[in-house]
């Protein structure tokens, strides 16, 4: 499932930018939900919910109280790298958005086939999506989808592969959650963080992985866990 969030406060701009996404996501026989804003107060409001996710923002620059390039700078302040696609009336905030690596810009009136390229570089980059994590010592590098959990051992950050291979760095696990998407990983423990994708069974003290592997969860954790498993399961 791929989130798109659509944020533009003139209404007949939004939809019709909503129908024309629809149209080409339908197009590229990929599964999408929709979620419309009509100003980044609300996209802020619904990314501070439980469990919600965005996998692509197209953001209005010009834009209620606070611009969608200060909204864009206030996610990246946050570690939110939320992919950002711009639509705007002038090109003159370009180099301003490249610092918050804008995946492009479309101009108003938006036409059909640049929307379609713009979707389909976006997608083929959350496809694609590898995480970095560095440290002063060395760096790791991991697709998302290949991930079954994360735990902290010995101080240091242990990445589970679904190959059986586990990749060491010094990093925390609060700096981590910041970058993975919330609707995929969820804290089960102290120290542990699982890929809900990987989840085959779960028991009041317990997980069982899909590769049969088990890992703990806590009574703090445990209803977090089952309601973000029902939400990824009614996806």
């Amino acid at each position: 499932m791929y989130y798109i969030g659509i944020c533009d406060d003139e209404k007949v701009f939004l939809d019709n930018i909503v129908e024309m996404t629809k149209d080409i996501l339908s197009e590229m026989k990929i599964e999408y939900k929709i979620f419309t804003f009509l100003n980044t107060e609300n996209i802020e409001e619904y990314l501070n919910t439980s469990g919600a996710s965005l996998d692509l923002l197209l953001l209005d620059i010009l834009i209620g109280k606070q611009s969608g390039l200060a909204f864009a700078h206030k996610l990246r302040a946050e570690g939110n790298q939320l992919p950002v696609i711009f639509i705007t009336n002038t090109r003159d905030y370009a180099p301003e958005g490249y610092k918050v690596d804008a995946l492009g810009y479309l101009l108003k009136p938006v036409p059909k086939a640049e929307l379609k390229e713009a979707l389909l570089r976006a997608y083929h980059r959350h496809q694609n999506q590898t995480i970095v994590l560095r440290s002063p010592s060395h760096s790791v590098s991991f697709g998302i989808n290949d991930v079954l959990y994360f735990d902290i051992h010995n101080k240091e950050l242990e990445i589970h592969i679904a190959d059986g291979s586990i990749l060491h760095i010094s990093a925390s696990l609060n700096s981590l959650l910041s970058k993975l998407p919330k609707h995929q990983f969820v804290r089960c423990y102290r120290s542990y963080i699982v890929s809900l994708p990987a989840i085959s069974l779960i028991w009041r003290y317990g997980i069982e992985l899909k590769n049969h592997e088990t890992i703990p969860v806590s009574r703090t954790y445990y209803s977090a866990v089952q309601n973000a498993l029902l939400d990824w399961a009614s996806l």
